[in-house]
């Protein structure tokens, strides 16, 4: 039997079994936009005088995993699973996510 690659999720579920976060991906699911490349999560930013405004966290399609929700009862149907390291990265441009 082969065995599934770690990192690899298809449900909420097995993220969560996995140990979720542990497992160096976040979950994120207010999708504002999409286009052909990239989905665009609904955020704040902090602005240069250090206010939030509202505003759009664009991430590369390539480097989210889509998982089917089958976990939390008022979420969406569908979810995505961000790399840690990147959503840090965008915590540090001053996305609130």
């Amino acid at each position: 039997m082969k065995k599934k690659s770690p990192g690899v999720f298809k449900k909420v579920s097995e993220w969560i079994a996995a140990g979720n976060m542990r497992t160096g991906f976040y979950s994120l699911e207010r999708v504002e936009r999409e286009t052909d490349k990239a989905v665009g999560f609904k955020a704040e930013k902090y602005t240069a005088s250090g206010n939030l405004k509202s505003a759009i966290c664009w991430i590369p399609k390539s480097k989210l995993q889509t998982v089917v929700n089958d976990y939390y009862i008022h979420g969406p149907a569908q979810m995505f699973l961000v790399p840690a390291w990147l959503y840090s990265a965008k915590v540090d441009e001053g996305f609130v996510l």
